[in-house]
């Protein structure tokens, strides 16, 4: 995993500053309770940390390092509560991801198959978040049971890389509800 940060710190080193700039609150005295460690930065590096203890994926690990990489341009404040939102950022995240996947093939740290399968896990590492139906998800998910693990492994460990009030853990209760179900039906039929 240190072999990935560093080469996208020596690339991409705007990106790194952009996520260390980028705070999860919306002033110095409001704290986000999705992300206590504020910076989309230090997020990241914890999530990337879960990911290394838990696989050596080279797919999972490039997707752990790039999941966020769009909250600085979608980063909004909404005005009424003043609380800080990143809607659409994983396909901002995804968007800007290839290009640097791509560069990655060409500097032989990723195979193609590789860079394509850390381009959807970036794309749909919200994708819990936002789902109602188990039955739908299974029929996404039935012929892409791999990529299933993988996913349920990158959106763990993205809930790990924060620290969090007991909503949050309410909130992901609800999610590892809906991944449960799901696996349930992917393992009956």
């Amino acid at each position: 995993m240190s072999e990935i940060i560093a080469w996208f710190i020596v690339h991409y080193p705007d990106m790194k500053v952009k996520m260390q700039k980028c705070s999860h609150s919306n002033s110095s005295s409001e704290v986000n309770p999705y992300h206590i460690e504020d910076d989309c930065w230090s997020h990241t590096m914890m999530v990337c940390k879960m990911v290394e203890l838990r696989s050596a994926d080279r797919a999972l690990m490039v997707a752990a390092l790039l999941h966020d990489i769009g909250k600085p341009e979608v980063r909004r404040v909404n005005p009424r509560n003043n609380h800080v939102q990143f809607f659409g950022h994983e396909e901002k995240s995804a968007h800007l991801a290839k290009p640097i996947l791509e560069k990655m093939v060409s500097n032989a740290l990723l195979e193609k198959s590789q860079a394509k399968e850390a381009l959807e896990l970036i794309a749909m590492h919200g994708y819990f978040y936002g789902c109602k139906d188990a039955n739908e998800a299974y029929v996404f998910f039935a012929e892409k049971r791999v990529f299933f693990s993988k996913l349920i492994l990158l959106v763990e460990c993205d809930h790990l890389g924060r620290f969090g009030s007991s909503d949050v853990e309410q909130s992901f209760g609800k999610i590892k509800e809906m991944i449960e179900r799901i696996k349930y039906l992917l393992e009956q039929k």
